[in-house]
């Protein structure tokens, strides 16, 4: 817009940021001849875009709802460079800004409060409650500013102020201390800035406990991979979004029955609480199989836990829990096999090519236990560890854990035994398997990176014979161990079992000269 007063033009840039809250820029004045006509071509060329911006606030302002501004419940730290030096942490200190969703009051939706504790040898501190409205806020690139008018103040200059925020790191704010925005820069200059610890308003008892094999590190597949603590009471789970801080949600167990746990939730922000039943499946290998109704307000396991409550959808399958330090067990399917591949990203060797000499002046070749030589080719390209299986629907999965894997240490793999000596799998592209990935599944359409088709190859001295175990039975007891075998025959009517000793150096013994056979 231009302006004119005498002989004088000037250029106001508005920026209108809420609808409590205007920016403004201007040139100062401008002469122009007297055959000149003032457009804004002419008047506003001199305008600088880096100019300070001046902030307009409205006397009759209109709240608006804090949810957008500010939402949760923290304990903070400050620091005021123009009041006093070093930061001021006491443990009472609050921001509170909570919605109360359906409420017929709304101004309690449209303010905050900042409780304020006087700490130790910190003469400029205080104790009070500080209430703020909410003006409206507005972005510039990543840093989110909102305006606040104080309710209890009745000076101009005291009772507007500005906030700033980033949304990469949310837990610390700048505040101005004059009714003005422009002097919020980045948040670490800010006049007065506060650190930020989120706490939950709300202190839920357990009611129930977990069972005791469930406790330990596990991570959650289909929550990004999400870290999760369990006890015998609590779940806690935090997970890590592209953008912003982390976000933390606990779980108190409340009431069980049968493989149904009614849990209440309290929620990333910490302002309320609800309910959410889980559905879980026993614990097998390293993993837990679970599914997640529908969050409400009641706390009643019979509305909670209703089985309509859980997503009814025409097909669904079990979100996982995995051990963040797994053991390994054994394979579902083991053996040595030739395969061809077709996928986006295929399995490559990691032998280095031709392209360099290598010169080590007491090499040895290497020989196995029979003496026979052991070359670079059979040193494998990916060591994957298997951490569990189970068959769902019909599709036999497979956790694997690798820890040299950049793009995720855990694979989901769907397999299946198509023939006598031929096997097929579709490794996934994360820790999780697409409801639409089977075995042929090769590109990410599907949410697989590679398919394999693999065919028996064992060759007489290889001593690695073929197994399968579709995972029908995941609880059953796959591994190696010692069988005493009670011997019931004539010859040995007068020997019982319990009379019979042979030693372990001859067993081993005997073991090893049938193996050199």
């Amino acid at each position: 817009m231009v302006f004119s007063n005498t002989n004088c033009y000037y250029c106001v840039k508005l920026i209108v940021r809420t609808v409590n809250v205007l920016e403004k820029t201007e040139t100062s004045c401008v002469n122009l001849q007297e055959n000149e006509e003032p457009t804004l071509e002419r008047v506003c060329k001199g305008l600088d875009p880096d100019q300070h911006l001046i902030t307009l606030f409205s006397e009759n302002a209109v709240p608006v709802n804090c949810r957008s501004s500010l939402e949760g419940v923290w304990q903070f730290a400050y620091q005021n460079r123009f009041r006093f030096r070093g930061e001021c942490n006491h443990p009472d200190a609050q921001i509170r800004s909570c919605q109360t969703a359906g409420t017929q009051f709304l101004i309690t939706n449209q303010k905050f409060n900042i409780t304020y504790r006087k700490c130790y040898g910190m003469s400029e501190t205080f104790d009070g409650v500080v209430e703020f409205s909410c003006l409206g806020h507005w972005f510039v690139d990543k840093n989110q500013f909102f305006a606040v008018a104080n309710t209890k103040e009745s000076r101009k200059d005291e009772k507007y102020r500005c906030f700033l925020k980033n949304r990469d790191d949310d837990l610390y704010i700048g505040k101005s201390i004059t009714a003005e925005c422009n002097t919020l820069k980045t948040v670490e200059k800010s006049p007065e800035r506060y650190r930020l610890t989120p706490v939950k308003s709300e202190v839920v008892e357990p009611g129930c406990r977990l069972p005791q094999n469930f406790s330990g590190d596990w991570i959650n597949t289909a929550n990004i991979d999400a870290d999760v603590f369990i006890n015998e009471t609590h779940i806690i789970e935090t997970y890590y979004p592209d953008e912003a801080r982390f976000r933390r949600t606990i779980y108190v167990c409340r009431e069980q029955r049968d493989s149904r746990v009614m849990m209440a939730r309290l929620t990333v922000d910490g302002c309320q609480k609800d309910y959410v039943c889980f559905d879980f499946v026993p614990q097998h290998h390293n993993i837990i199989r679970f599914r997640k109704g529908l969050a409400v307000i009641q706390n009643n396991f019979y509305t909670v836990c209703s089985w309509v409550q859980f997503p009814n959808r025409v097909k669904w399958r079990y979100d996982t829990f995995l051990k963040k330090d797994p053991v390994p067990i054994r394979c579902p399917v083991a053996g040595k096999f030739n395969f061809t591949q077709r996928g986006d990203v295929k399995f490559e060797t990691r032998i280095i090519d031709q392209k360099m000499i290598a010169i080590k002046e007491n090499y040895c070749l290497s020989v196995d236990y029979l003496g026979r030589p052991v070359d670079i080719y059979s040193d494998p390209d990916y060591k994957m560890k298997c951490i569990g299986y189970w068959k769902e629907n019909l599709k036999s999965y497979l956790i694997t854990y690798d820890e040299l894997d950049p793009f995720s240490k855990y694979r989901c793999w769907v397999y299946q035994r198509a023939d006598l000596n031929r096997v097929l799998m579709s490794q996934a592209l994360g820790p999780y398997c697409d409801l639409n990935q089977d075995v042929t599944s090769w590109n990410y359409t599907e949410g697989a990176a590679v398919a394999v088709e693999m065919e028996e190859y064992e060759r007489e001295r290889d001593q690695c014979p073929m197994h399968f175990d579709d995972g029908e039975n995941p609880w059953s007891t796959e591994e190696n161990f010692i069988k005493i075998f009670k011997f019931s025959y004539s010859f040995w009517k007068g020997n019982s079992a319990s009379n019979i000793n042979i030693g372990l150096a001859t067993m081993i013994m005997a073991a090893f000269t049938y193996a050199l056979q």
